[in-house]
């Protein structure tokens, strides 16, 4: 893939450290201080109407990793994924992804691949980063770390090459090690990586986060087709506005996107808080990630994801959360959307789940809904600690 502009917008109400700037050589940059700089993105009213959304769970890793590395509050549902993630995650996973993920500042763009679909599988979303092109993760990590070979274009975007090197880091010796093989392990090591951590630390809720993203896509969606393209940025974020004639993005610099043809894949999420990001690689879409309405129903804490752990040292940790799912029955399509697999992945599973006696078909109407069997209820339901921390083996 070309290179990008990758970069964060913070609400000036949130006290957190503003994150670092990315503007590449086909974007004007130039930086000023005698007024107000923004990010242009030039459209008319409906182009921004063709602007679509789309679901990540790379986004909502990378937003995880970066409250990680940050210490400080966070919400709970938030908090709650960061323990998960230091008891459940593998430290050679965590290690290289809190590395490459820094508490302010650029991360390579390869780990949060533009949605292709409403709402990804995170099999999808991981290939993507495997597949990512070698030039490219060199040119990458030569943006984030001292040492590495800088393009100068990417020198002459930052002012210069001092002050580049002002933006750039020291490569952590995780990093280095991951790159000993080359640049093309180096992604597959990556994406395993984020693959891992979303299934130990965000598989277990995804299901309820699924269901707040899409009440916020519903919400805004209601709002465009009622109102109008331009009330899509009424409550979008505080530093997205209309100048009449483009999207206007607040930042310390000035920078202008011009391929937005299509309008803007608007990427809604539960773990940026208040923060919203923006990406521009040419040629795809120009992407806002925001914060998302409705984080709150993400207060409560679920299970304990241990008893889908061990059940999935038995059965394989895809099929433990499948049959974790099916606590009512559903359809291929709500189990790859709660368990964010395709539907590929999910009719394979659930075939071999069928054929050992874990789950049954039957047809409601002209769904299939998938269920589970006495069988399986009994081994989901004494593998572990349920519902409130106590345990269940009788009938519900």
């Amino acid at each position: 893939m070309p290179p990008g502009v990758g970069f964060v917008m913070s609400d000036p109400s949130a006290q957190e450290a503003d994150e670092s700037c990315q503007p590449f050589e086909h974007v004007r940059s130039v930086m000023r201080h005698d007024e107000p700089m923004v990010v242009r993105i030039p459209m008319t009213a409906d182009v921004l109407g063709r602007s679509r959304f789309g679901i990540s769970p790379c986004v909502e890793v990378m937003g995880c990793l970066r409250a990680t590395n940050r210490h400080g509050p966070v919400p709970s549902h938030v908090a709650r994924w960061r323990e998960r993630a230091a008891t459940a995650v593998p430290s050679s996973d965590l290690g290289l992804l809190l590395a490459l993920v820094p508490t302010d500042g650029y991360a390579p763009d390869l780990m949060v691949p533009p949605p292709t679909a409403t709402v990804m599988a995170i099999e999808d979303e991981t290939a993507s980063v495997a597949a990512t092109d070698p030039d490219q993760v060199r040119y990458q990590l030569g943006i984030a770390f001292r040492g590495q070979d800088a393009a100068a274009e990417v020198a002459a975007s930052f002012g210069g090459a001092e002050q580049l090197e002002l933006h750039r880091r020291e490569m952590p010796d995780v990093v280095t090690t991951a790159l000993r093989d080359g640049y093309e392990p180096f992604a597959a090591r990556v994406a395993a990586a984020i693959g891992t951590y979303f299934h130990h630390v965000l598989a277990p809720d995804w299901g309820r986060v699924v269901d707040v993203l899409s009440a916020d896509i519903a919400h805004r969606a209601d709002r465009m087709a009622q109102h109008g393209a331009l009330a899509l940025l009424d409550d979008l974020h505080p530093d997205l506005s209309w100048d009449g004639a483009a999207v206007v993005v607040k930042r310390p610099f000035d920078v202008e996107v011009d391929w937005a043809g299509d309008g803007l894949l608007l990427i809604p999420s539960v773990a940026t808080g208040r923060r919203a990001w923006f990406n521009a690689e040419r040629p795809t879409t120009p992407s806002v990630m925001y914060p998302a309405r409705g984080t709150q129903h993400l207060a409560e804490p679920i299970p304990s994801p241990k008893a889908t752990d061990d059940l999935g040292e038995l059965l394989g940790h895809t099929r433990a959360g499948l049959l974790a799912a099916l606590a009512e029955p559903r359809t291929t399509t709500e189990l790859g959307r709660a368990c964010a697999l395709s539907a590929a992945t999910v009719s394979y599973h659930l075939g071999i789940l069928h054929r050992t006696g874990l789950v049954t078909r039957r047809r409601t109407g002209r769904r299939v809904v998938y269920v589970r069997t006495e069988l399986a209820r009994s081994i989901v339901l004494g593998s572990g600690p349920q519902n409130g921390g106590t345990s269940s083996t009788g009938p519900t």
